[in-house]
């Protein structure tokens, strides 16, 4: 996880060895980026999934959406780009959490390209 204070942007990068991540442990990473926004306060964020292959559960994308995103929207981040999973599955439930009741409060894009994703989520 990075945060560059002059353009108010935490980057969160997920690695391939989340194939192997229980449940708790997946919790557990989203509870570090809560950690993480609420210490350095930013109004935008990029996740990289392309390295992801964790499928979240029904139970687990609800408990995202209300448990972080919840807090996440009351912060005042309000503006997510991600760079899909090569994984079908991962990308799927990825953007199944992003339409969730919370999720949907979001400004967010889906990018091929770390990139592009960068030059959206940084652009008014």
């Amino acid at each position: 996880m990075a945060f560059f204070a002059g353009q108010q942007l935490l980057e969160a990068t997920w690695q391939s060895e989340s194939k192997m991540m229980s449940t708790d442990e997946c919790k557990q990473e989203f509870l570090n980026y809560l950690d993480a926004a609420r210490q350095q306060r930013p109004i935008r964020m990029l996740v990289d999934t392309s390295d992801m292959y964790f499928t979240f559960g029904l139970e687990m994308q609800n408990w995202i959406d209300q448990t972080i995103f919840t807090q996440f929207i009351n912060m005042g981040i309000n503006k997510v780009a991600f760079v899909i999973s090569k994984d079908f599955f991962a990308q799927l439930s990825t953007k199944q959490i992003m339409s969730e009741k919370e999720g949907l409060k979001h400004t967010k894009e889906y990018f091929a390209t770390k990139e592009a994703a960068r030059q959206w989520v940084l652009n008014a």
